[in-house]
């Protein structure tokens, strides 16, 4: 009966959790609408990328946040039911007033801090709430989960805005709501002891909080992997405009299918773990810069769709792994504040991307284009990722600590 009833308690808490991780693209519900913002407020193209530049700063805030906030006495599902509300608050309010951008900048830093919370709490809830053999599984499929929500975002979004005007893409965080009820419902106020070991691990309370350079590393990488990424959200739909490729609903598409990719590869993502184990960051970087590379000499939707989907597996990769790297070089009590500095720096690859990457490609003076510089940005990224050994120097400490 015990047995039967932790089952229960584990596959309710599972999806209550997951549920959170799906709050993990949220920022990016308005990039199918770059295009008409833009023109609406005569706007260049790094001017109305600050609605999803900006709110990666507010996720760096979050983390720090998280790092300090589930180390104390808050109730974690409280402080998680807070972060969505704060997301959907952050979405819908333009509904109620959007002529001004500054105004509109500032909703999407609230989506951004509550986004970025609930990426770091679906981590420590998985940690804290599952038992250490759902774990690792369920880390795994945050990434597909984390996909899923961006799928119902920004294809949701996108169909809102294609309908009428680009105001109403901002109804998509209607979905925030859902997610509330569901968390609401599914994840336990009081965690049972589920973990059979717990009660012989007594010298873990007494561990100290130790934040190692393995942590720093991967979040530097974690950094890296976040300004690729941000290229294809912050600039496809523009691109697809410039290049008469479609209109908003065919960006809406693209950022679709990149997040397929990406909720596809998370399903292997712990396999591509074991069989790359000293490069899989190396092949996620490696991914980045041929799709960039295909998007940006191709220039036709059928090249801009193939490569938006092996963009997605990349994030996929990448993010599946950091996560779980991190938690294998820390002792347990670590974890949190681990993922807490993690969270933190790699959103400010997301925050300065476009002030990277756009002077980077203007050198060029319109002989190239964002795409081609940023994948092969990514091809040397990925040779120093492999060269320089990160992964296996860490994998080598993991073993060592263990």
């Amino acid at each position: 009966m015990k047995a039967a009833s932790n089952n229960s308690y584990i596959s309710k808490t599972r999806i209550g959790v997951l549920a959170v991780s799906s709050m993990g693209m949220a920022a990016l519900a308005i990039t199918p609408s770059y295009a008409a913002i833009a023109k609406n407020f005569a706007l260049s193209n790094t001017d109305v990328q600050m609605l999803t530049s900006f709110p990666n700063l507010f996720m760096m805030i979050a983390g720090l946040l998280m790092g300090r906030l589930t180390a104390t006495k808050i109730n974690i599902k409280t402080l998680t039911l807070v972060m969505i509300a704060l997301t959907g608050i952050g979405g819908l309010l333009p509904l109620v007033y959007n002529t001004n951008f500054i105004f509109l900048v500032i909703c999407s830093c609230l989506v951004g801090l509550g986004q970025g919370a609930c990426t770091n709490l679906s981590q420590v809830l998985i940690s804290q709430m599952l038992p250490s053999t759902e774990q690792q599984s369920t880390m795994g499929l945050t990434t597909t989960f984390t996909n899923l929500g961006g799928i119902i975002f920004i294809m949701g979004g996108g169909q809102l805005a294609a309908g009428s005007n680009w105001i109403n893409n901002y109804w998509i965080y209607l979905f925030a709501v859902l997610d509330f009820i569901i968390v609401l419902c599914l994840v336990p106020f009081k965690p049972l002891a589920v973990n059979e070991e717990s009660e012989q691990k007594v010298s873990d309370a007494n561990e100290k909080i130790k934040i190692n350079k393995y942590v720093f590393y991967s979040a530097f990488w974690a950094f890296c992997t976040m300004l690729l990424n941000n290229v294809l959200n912050n600039n496809i739909a523009i691109f697809i405009t410039e290049k008469h490729l479609g209109s908003t609903s065919q960006a809406a598409l693209t950022s679709t299918i990149s997040l397929i990719g990406g909720l596809l590869c998370g399903f292997i993502v712990g396999k591509i773990g074991k069989k790359f184990k000293y490069s899989s960051i190396a092949l996620a970087l490696l991914l980045y810069g041929l799709s960039y590379l295909l998007i940006g000499f191709g220039s036709t939707l059928i090249t801009v769709l193939i490569g938006s989907f092996v963009v997605g597996a990349a994030m996929s990769i990448a993010m599946g792994q950091f996560a779980y790297l991190i938690s294998t070089v820390v002792n347990k009590k670590s974890v949190s504040m681990a993922l807490g500095v993690y969270q933190a720096i790699n959103p400010i690859g997301g925050v300065i991307s476009p002030f990277v990457v756009n002077p980077l490609t203007n050198i060029f003076h319109g002989a190239t284009n964002v795409f081609i510089v940023s994948g092969v940005l990514a091809l040397i990224l990925s040779g120093i990722a492999i060269l320089g050994h990160y992964q296996k120097n860490m994998v080598a400490h993991q073993i060592k600590v263990n």
